[in-house]
């Protein structure tokens, strides 16, 4: 369950707040219903305690009578999984947001490439590679995010999930795990983090620079178009910076559970790290009310 000082809210009063945070997302969504099960399910991310599975979350959320839901669960389920909202139309929205309320001005934007351990060869985009933050290769999915950092904050912006070549080449695979057409062209993970931090600058987000965590696949390309934006490449990662970035991702990671999910389409795991993501910028704007 995720604490602060200024959280001492009942599910009823939290869900009423998401409920109202979520209203600003309403015209992005395909239906007025869909902005109501992601105030649910922000909750599920704050409410529940441990592994933030749909399962787990909808075993700690008890949902008004007049709602008329029977199976939570399932509910939730198809919201995550099959619903057909557009998860990158709510990252801009959010984008906005945080352009307006939550990036400080002496911000850095940050790019890191996140880790998901993962067994089988089933959920899309795992394999046997290797994974920066681990230093060794093992099966997983990785992802490349973008965040703007200050040594007093930390907010995540946006991700997108790395599509190893061997996906690319089996559209079986891909077509199993719902991978939109648009995503089946090679892009490596420069390409993914520079299409970001494009993103982020449409919205009006703002950085003194861009600093890169790391990452193998990740190098002087992506410095020269950071350049080419004309943004100052940060080469070392200011030491304030990397404590203000290490615990703000575990912070995503494992408390908000963007590591937690167990679904294996494209879909779903977009729309739910979209959520998570949500999820931090709520507690942010909570903190300040």
């Amino acid at each position: 369950m995720i604490r602060t000082a200024t959280m001492p809210l009942t599910d009823a009063e939290l869900l009423q707040r998401l409920e109202q945070f979520t209203a600003a997302f309403r015209g992005d969504f395909r239906r007025a219903d869909q902005a109501r099960w992601a105030a649910v399910y922000l909750l599920g991310l704050l409410r529940a305690e441990q592994r933030k599975s749909i399962e787990s979350l909808a075993r700690t959320l008890s949902l008004p009578p007049q709602w008329g839901v029977k199976d939570i669960a399932q509910a939730l389920q198809h919201f995550i999984n099959q619903s057909p909202w557009d998860e990158q139309k709510i990252w801009n929205r959010y984008l906005t947001l945080a352009a307006r309320e939550l990036v400080p001005a002496d911000g850095v934007f940050v790019v890191s490439e996140l880790t998901f351990v993962k067994q089988g060869r089933h959920s899309v985009g795992v394999q046997r590679q290797f994974s920066s933050a681990l230093g060794h290769k093992t099966n997983c999915q990785l992802a490349v995010a973008l965040h703007a950092a200050s040594p007093s904050s930390f907010v995540p912006l946006s991700l997108r999930l790395y599509l190893p070549r061997g996906w690319l080449q089996d559209t079986d695979r891909l077509d199993v795990a719902g991978v939109p057409a648009a995503r089946r062209k090679p892009a490596d993970k420069t390409t993914l983090a520079l299409e970001l931090l494009d993103q982020a600058l449409a919205a009006g987000v703002s950085g003194r620079g861009v600093a890169l965590v790391p990452s193998k696949g990740i190098g002087d390309d992506f410095a020269r178009g950071v350049t080419e934006r004309g943004l100052d490449f940060v080469r070392e990662m200011p030491s304030e910076l990397g404590a203000s970035v290490e615990q703000g991702a575990r912070l995503l990671q494992e408390e908000l559970g963007l590591d937690h999910f167990e679904g294996r389409s494209w879909r779903g795991f977009h729309h739910h790290a979209c959520l998570v993501i949500l999820a931090h910028g709520f507690l942010e704007r909570l903190g300040s009310l």
